[in-house]
């Protein structure tokens, strides 16, 4: 395709249940001018065979095939193979309504902006389930002094922060100039939660952000596993490795102390998270207790997560941690599962 307004790089993995709705989704875009990049990064599954077959019957589609190297290394080969003025990112399990990127495109142009972000919804087939808003939608921001004390916020909650909602970090509901992407070298690393570290990178290198009410991106939660929800026997290591990237970020980009509370909290929402993959996992109680324990001397806690005063953590984030800190860990196991057993209880009586 010669010349395409928008690139949608598709990352693909062991997806042919999903694909056909993510493909259709984008060649639906009321917006002219799509290139769709899929990358078939090693499927074990019919996923590449599938995307071939659409890019036979759709010239705007090109499909590359490559051994498997993850989503980061997946998403990097879709833009290395990207043509359009904008950049946009598709996980193949998702799919986006049919304005998405006909709004995204439009408030890229009255703004002139680098980075346009939206919202999302969670879906199953069969309805939303939360519709998120982004909480900064009808602003757009310029230069260092607008941009930077939002950038910061992708680093964490501050100290005292009674939120617990993150702040949005996915790129899927964004679209970025390619311009900027090539001339910044920016890249995807290999590392868990890649898409927290490419915008905080991307953040930096934009001139302008526009961040919008649309809310066209549909987040499935149904029916797919997530690398993020498997208890893998490096686990803890990944999470560490994400928390160490952004203290190492914030050390080459000289704001290590206006962000290091926010890097701590950062820190004990991933104990939380490791917690949660823990507890609702097949093994033992007994296994669960010896990894709880794993998880209270990891670096996480005792060299990130203990910078941050536990008086400032909301009240339910705080009783975790002292429950989990004092080895109490029955009772985080139980706590958590509960947790779990009351979002399903709220899923099935809305549905």
């Amino acid at each position: 395709m010669s010349n395409p307004i928008l690139s949608v790089v598709v990352p693909i993995y062991n997806v042919e249940r999903f694909l056909p709705k993510c493909l259709d989704s984008i060649l639906g875009q009321t917006l002219e001018g799509v290139e769709i990049v899929c990358v078939d990064d090693g499927s074990p599954d019919a996923s590449g065979k599938i995307a071939e077959n659409y890019a036979l019957s759709n010239p705007n589609i090109k499909v590359i095939h490559r051994s498997n190297g993850g989503l980061g290394a997946a998403r990097n080969t879709g833009i290395e193979n990207a043509s359009g003025i904008f950049v946009g990112f598709v996980d193949s399990d998702d799919w986006v309504e049919p304005d998405m990127y006909e709004r995204l495109y439009q408030a890229a142009i009255e703004s002139n902006a680098d980075i346009v972000v939206g919202g999302h919804r969670d879906s199953s087939e069969q309805r939303v389930m939360c519709t998120k808003k982004h909480p900064l939608a009808g602003r757009t921001v310029h230069g260092r002094d607008q941009i930077d004390p939002i950038r910061i916020r992708l680093y964490g909650h501050a100290e005292g922060d009674s939120t617990t909602e993150s702040f949005p970090m996915a790129v899927w509901a964004s679209i970025y100039r390619r311009e900027m992407i090539i001339k910044n070298h920016l890249r995807f690393k290999s590392l868990l939660s890649e898409d927290t570290l490419f915008n905080l990178r991307a953040y930096r290198c934009a001139d302008a952000i526009a961040f919008t009410d649309v809310v066209g991106y549909r987040y499935r939660k149904e029916g797919q596993a997530s690398i993020t929800k498997s208890l893998r026997p490096d686990l803890i290591i990944r999470y560490e490795r994400f928390v160490e990237e952004l203290l190492n970020t914030a050390k080459e980009e000289h704001e290590l102390e206006f962000v290091r509370m926010r890097i701590a909290r950062t820190a004990i929402e991933c104990i939380r998270l490791c917690a949660g993959i823990i507890a609702g996992s097949s093994i033992s109680m007994k296994h669960k207790r010896q990894w709880l324990s794993n998880l209270v001397s990891s670096r996480l806690q005792v060299e990130y997560g203990s910078a941050l005063p536990l008086a400032s953590l909301p009240f339910q984030q705080r009783f975790f941690e002292k429950l989990l800190i004092n080895g109490n860990y029955r009772c985080c196991i139980f706590l958590l599962n509960f947790r779990e057993r009351v979002k399903v209880f709220r899923y099935l009586r809305e549905g």
